[in-house]
């Protein structure tokens, strides 16, 4: 046992000097997501590419766009068929293109479920709508959801790991982001989120220091961010993570808006593990062989 542990420890160290290189203001000095888990990735390899698509595809872009174009897609749909995206008040999917300081997001106007790869929209970090012959234009309301153009800029030059954003409302997530407990760690979802979310003090405008708040709460790896009254950022290094990041943070919100209920709103009626249970079942549930918390799986 003593060997194994040995043996763990060394995997874990090296895993974590990689994970953290390349990321820059701080963002190490915590336990990485499930470096020692086989990366599903490599193991079962998909794509959201169609065969007929992987040579060619209908609007001539490079295939690394093409591809990205894809997962934004399947991005709003799976997030519209899990109930995380049933209105146009600024939600939305930003999809980091490889390799380029440029994004993707759906046009402003359209539902999440009548997204599609060709209908993209593509940007720079600057605020540019890119067309598809490479010309670019401001981006202005009438074709572009200005509450999240800055977004992208703000987290992914900060935390370059980072190639998804996803901005949602699920209405549990708002009515605990409503509470001055926050999320209470009353579910698997949430101990596995423990420590990685913060929490943003939402005005709904747009002010000065909003880039700085970003980047405060996004700083030392976290997952996401509860806007209080509003709803949520989640990240990933892929669509995978930041859909099961989104997934599972709007589960953890479920379960507590209903304990809460069942508990008659009495934060004494409820179980809650003290915080150095919970520091130790985050660890060990990052540190498994067995499964990973990146939704490399399940994608």
């Amino acid at each position: 046992m003593a060997l194994l542990a040995l043996l763990a420890m060394a995997l874990h160290a090296e895993s974590f000097s990689e994970s953290c290189a390349g990321i820059k203001n701080g963002s190490c000095g915590v336990i990485p997501v499930s470096p020692n888990a086989p990366d599903r990735r490599e193991l079962d390899l998909t794509s959201t590419v169609r065969p007929e698509h992987q040579l060619s595809n209908p609007l001539g872009v490079a295939p690394e766009e093409w591809k990205a174009r894809t997962e934004a897609a399947a991005l709003h749909r799976m997030l519209f068929l899990h109930g995380m995206g049933s209105d146009l008040a600024a939600q939305c999917v930003m999809h980091r293109i490889p390799g380029r300081d440029e994004f993707l997001m759906g046009e402003w106007g359209f539902f999440f479920e009548e997204q599609t790869a060709s209908k993209m929209l593509r940007y720079d970090f600057d605020g540019n709508r890119i067309a598809l012959d490479g010309s670019k234009e401001l981006a202005s309301p009438g074709r572009d959801n200005m509450g999240c153009i800055p977004i992208p800029s703000a987290i992914m030059r900060f935390r370059p790991e980072v190639h998804t954003i996803l901005h949602v409302h699920p209405i549990s997530v708002m009515a605990v982001g409503g509470t001055k407990a926050g999320l209470l760690p009353l579910s698997q979802a949430a101990f596995f989120l423990h420590g990685q979310v913060s929490r943003e003090t939402y005005d709904f405008t747009y002010e000065g220091s909003f880039e700085d708040s970003l980047q405060t709460g996004f700083s030392n790896g976290k997952r996401a961010m509860l806007l209080n009254h509003h709803g949520m950022y989640a990240v990933g290094r892929d669509a995978a993570e930041a859909f099961f990041v989104a997934k599972h943070l709007t589960q953890a919100c479920d379960v507590q808006v209903k304990s809460l209920s069942m508990a008659g709103g009495n934060l004494e009626n409820l179980i809650l593990p003290d915080e150095a249970l919970l520091q130790a079942q985050y660890k060990d549930m990052m540190l498994s062989s067995d499964y990973a918390y990146d939704g490399s799986r399940e994608w």
